[in-house]
């Protein structure tokens, strides 16, 4: 929820508040993987590994990509849950993965199976204490979505609103803990041998499993979509709405919310903004102002902007669904973020304290590569400086996911030197000391590790739809609007 009174706004002109205030989540305590089912979990893995990836063919895969995407995303929905997040994020970064590869990736926004509907039934009946007709007049047995997590059914509440009500799959929970416990001892493995970009693995898993233990409780979201119906409305932001929820109708595995009828912003294939008449410009251009004014003034947003979770509505607003993931600043993270701001706006002398940020949350990683303290500030420049500075059309959000010499390169201005294979086990062992010394030093329980992985999933989902629409504008907006909304927050 927000607190809303105070004093006058900077960017409207009006009463502004003062910091609103988001409410915390409350993450579930995922269960223990047991041996037995991690041990059916691999041999999934592999049996389904072996059917879409034969060695015969092998070779044919290198060759045609697109034989090799269409395989990796059937064993992804395969997979189901976990793995069919990161077919989502695929999906959606283009710029990361080729144009082809993320097109095959889409049915992934919405291709998990359906669940009985007999078993839907059991789950809303058992959270809301009730007969399912004691609620809903209508509960349409088909699902309009089946997400990872969840499914979505359409229903109509007794007075005759239409609603979605989304529901968590049966024993989702197990399957998501015994998949991120497979994936953690992995690449924590990897990285205590110090193999090259694991510890950053080790990063975006640890993100994951507290991105998903809040995701498991649909109270969260509930909670979440108050914060920024009030948010929007309170800055203006009519082109942008959040479904209103039915808190009476919902519960940690129920969550009953008004429908949107709409199509999702990228699927030009429908031509559906030209049906309505309307230019997806302004619309995107509010979005990523709402990105900016809500990490200044509630240290939050919405992390998982896939082309599924935005909709382009019948009455040409844009509809921003699915508000489960949300990547949350601590001070560090959101002086971080307003240096960036600064940055933007010419002030280099911010990125002293950007590379201080990042030193602090991550430094081991840096230091393993020989870095000193100077040379992960040139990094820094030169890695985030494009995409603080230049129009959106002159983006790349891929050249923030780097290999340890391309990172070199960018962080000393020179080419690395070959290295012969006792340097590069040498390396290795520096590596692995410091994901060590990052274990003992709490490291990766820190805001900034958890909030990296989110946070590069916005900014790739940003630069597409930008791309596509504002190419000519920055990320950040111009140098007015940001004025205002530092002055303001």
């Amino acid at each position: 929820m927000l607190q809303m009174n105070g004093a006058r706004d900077a960017m409207t002109g009006d009463e502004t508040p003062t910091q609103p205030v988001v409410i915390a989540p409350e993450p579930i305590e995922l269960p223990r993987a047991g041996l037995l089912r991690g041990a059916r979990r691999v041999l999934r893995i592999t049996a389904l590994a072996a059917r879409h990836m034969p060695p015969v063919a092998a070779r044919k895969l290198v060759r045609r990509p697109s034989h090799a995407a269409r395989a990796g995303r059937r064993i992804f929905e395969g997979l189901g849950a976990t793995y069919v997040k990161f077919g989502q994020f695929i999906a959606s970064a283009p710029g990361i993965v080729g144009a082809d590869v993320a097109e095959e990736f889409r049915r992934c926004l919405d291709a998990a199976p359906a669940v009985p509907f007999a078993k839907v039934r059991r789950v809303v009946e058992s959270e809301l204490g009730c007969p399912i007709g004691d609620v809903f007049a209508r509960f349409d047995e088909t699902p309009l979505a089946a997400a990872s997590i969840a499914v979505v059914h359409r229903a109509t509440l007794l007075d005759g609103t239409d609603v979605a009500v989304k529901v968590l799959r049966p024993d989702v929970e197990k399957t998501v803990a015994t998949d991120l416990g497979t994936l953690e001892g992995v690449v924590r493995f990897m990285a205590a041998r110090g193999i090259d970009q694991a510890y950053n693995m080790v990063g975006l898993v640890v993100g994951l499993k507290a991105q998903i233990a809040e995701e498991l409780d649909l109270r969260n979201e509930a909670r979440t979509m108050d914060t920024f119906r009030d948010l929007f409305a309170q800055y203006g932001m009519s082109l942008l709405v959040v479904p209103r929820v039915y808190h009476e109708h919902s519960s940690r595995r129920v969550l009953t919310m008004e429908l949107f009828d709409g199509r999702p912003l990228d699927d030009l294939a429908h031509a559906h903004a030209q049906a309505l008449g309307v230019d997806p410009a302004p619309l995107v251009r509010q979005l990523l102002d709402a990105w900016v004014v809500a990490h200044l003034r509630v240290n939050a947003f919405h992390a998982d902007i896939h082309a599924g979770n935005l909709l382009l509505l019948r009455d040409g607003r844009l509809g921003i669904v699915d508000w489960g993931i949300i990547s949350r600043f601590d001070d560090e993270l959101a002086l971080m973020f307003r240096r960036m701001c600064e940055v933007s706006l010419g002030h280099d002398d911010a990125w002293d304290d950007i590379a201080a940020v990042m030193i602090r949350s991550n430094g081991p990683s840096f230091y393993s590569l020989g870095l000193d303290d100077e040379q992960i500030r040139r990094y820094m420049r030169e890695s985030m400086g494009p995409v603080l500075k230049l129009p959106l059309r002159d983006v790349s959000m891929s050249a923030l996911f780097v290999t340890g010499d391309e990172l070199v390169r960018l962080a000393t201005g020179e080419a690395p030197t070959k290295r012969s294979l006792r340097q590069k086990l040498s390396a290795m062992r520096t590596a692995a000391r410091s994901y060590q010394s990052a274990v003992a030093s709490g490291a990766f329980d820190t805001p900034a590790m958890r909030m990296g992985f989110l946070s590069m999933k916005q900014l790739v989902y940003l630069e597409r739809y930008g791309r596509m629409y504002i190419p000519d504008e920055s990320l950040l907006g111009d140098h007015e609007f940001l004025r205002r909304a530092l002055a303001g927050s």
